[in-house]
């Protein structure tokens, strides 16, 4: 079984009023989850004698956890992802949902098993010292004398889950440019003398960190909670932030943050060692696969957009703002000189060809604008290995199409939290599981259900 983007968060019981919602009591997933786990426990036929349930990325959010140490000072974004931070707040994260603790460590003493695919926002699964904290805790809460069965249980996966002739599986962040990394087998950056060995930190990432501390009125996992044309986001200060809590200037503080970020760790980034071929090739070895997907696999991920720095400005609207200042400055002016009503009518005239310019310019987030093209990959990878299922995460939208060999690409859509605010939006319909048995005769029976909130069971 497969489920992807789970974005198991920090619980904050105490927060301002309105203000990161995503991060209540409310928001914890840990029943409907464990409600899955019983079902698929309870309806897998006795011709299979265990279940491998695949996380495919983003099951932990590494990247928004606010807490600290007792002691230490850390910037308003939080900790960075250091080995040491990283592994602060996988402890952190998994006190905070013990529910889910106990029912995976109850699910895999039963003889099943789990993969952790390492998406974007949980790319700090990488340290050994996390994953071990991992397998620690939940190994902890097993029966007992089932604690290092379980803790063999769990295995991790840097970038793909491949089953011969029955799945490939991957997060997807690599085809969405904003959320890409260089080198997805080895994606820390090296110190230097101020900053300890880290996880490189992609722009998404780091345009959360930076503004979701500023500005805790949005759902990070919905879409339609902040990605908005310029009236909406007026509207949404209007509603939420004027005249109390500053919106604009936050955002422009933490774009500045961000900016600097990406240019400090791009400078130590670009001095660390060429990439090391004999990994991927050992990867390969290990996936089963030949050193040519890989090559084809690469060529299809998107180049990450910190290297294209027109891509960076257009992303944070500066090329908006400035097209906006500049062009206020010029009407201003012109308003100024005006001594005759045909110059005053030619001004007017200019004013909808500002705002075709404008509208223009806004083309749209480019995270949006490169799922368009995930089915085509889905195609070129179902036929470069032969297999008839497809997934990828990443995107939070749930889809399926047929690919033209035959078989199925499959967007795995997202378990994130969701609030009442969401009820209605893709993301509240957006918590689907993927099922897949083999035949015994070749094929794969596969089974698209989807979660119900208000239920507390599966549709379909």
């Amino acid at each position: 079984m497969l489920l992807s983007d789970v974005h198991l968060n920090e619980i904050l019981p105490e927060r301002p009023p309105g203000w990161w919602e995503y991060k209540g009591p409310a928001s914890r997933q840990d029943r409907d989850l464990v409600g899955l786990l019983s079902s698929l426990e309870a309806r897998r036929p006795a011709a299979y004698d265990a279940t491998e349930l695949i996380f495919n990325g983003d099951t932990f959010e590494f990247d928004l956890v606010k807490s600290h140490p007792p002691g230490v000072k850390v910037p308003v974004e939080g900790l960075p992802p250091t080995s040491e931070a990283s592994v602060f707040k996988i402890q952190r994260i998994l006190a905070d949902h013990p529910e889910l603790v106990h029912g995976l460590a109850r699910f895999l003493a039963a003889g099943n098993r789990v993969v952790f695919v390492m998406g974007n926002h949980d790319r700090e699964l990488c340290y050994p010292e996390v994953q071990e904290v991992l397998r620690t805790t939940v190994a902890r809460a097993a029966p007992v004398g089932r604690g290092v069965d379980v803790a063999a249980a769990i295995r991790f996966e840097p970038w793909f889950v491949y089953r011969p002739g029955v799945l490939y599986a991957e997060h997807g962040q690599q085809y969405d440019a904003t959320c890409s990394y260089r080198d997805v087998l080895d994606p820390i950056v090296p110190a230097d003398r101020q900053h300890p060995p880290e996880v490189e930190t992609n722009f998404g990432s780091l345009m959360g960190r930076h503004t979701l501390s500023r500005l805790g009125t949005f759902n990070p996992y919905n879409d339609e909670s902040f990605i908005l044309s310029f009236g909406g986001y007026l509207r949404h200060w209007l509603d939420n932030y004027w005249p109390r809590r500053s919106f604009f200037s936050a955002y422009f503080v933490a774009v500045g943050r961000a900016l600097w970020e990406i240019f400090t760790r791009g400078r130590r980034a670009a001095k660390r060692k060429a990439r090391d071929d004999a990994s991927y090739l050992a990867y390969a070895r290990a996936q089963g696969v030949d050193p040519g997907f890989i090559a084809m696999a690469e060529r299809l991920a998107s180049p990450p957009i910190i290297e294209t720095p027109r891509l960076v400005i257009h992303e944070l609207w500066l090329d908006r703002f400035a097209f906006m200042l500049a062009a206020l400055g010029l009407i201003i002016g012109a308003a100024l000189m005006v001594e005759t009503w045909s110059q005053g009518l030619l001004l007017l005239v200019l004013l909808p060809a500002f705002v075709f310019v404008f509208r223009a310019m806004g083309r749209g987030s480019l995270a949006l604008q490169e799922r368009a093209r995930w089915g085509l990959v889905a195609e070129q990878i179902a036929t470069r290995l032969d297999v008839p299922v497809v997934c990828f995460g990443h995107s939070h939208r749930p889809e399926r199409r047929p690919l033209t060999g035959g078989g199925r690409y499959y967007n795995l859509g997202s378990w994130a939290p969701v609030l009442e605010s969401d009820r209605g939006s893709t993301l509240w319909r957006a918590r689907r599981f993927l099922v897949l048995r083999p035949r015994p005769r070749g094929g794969v029976y596969a089974v698209f259900g989807r979660w119900d909130h208000d239920r507390q069971g599966t549709v379909g």
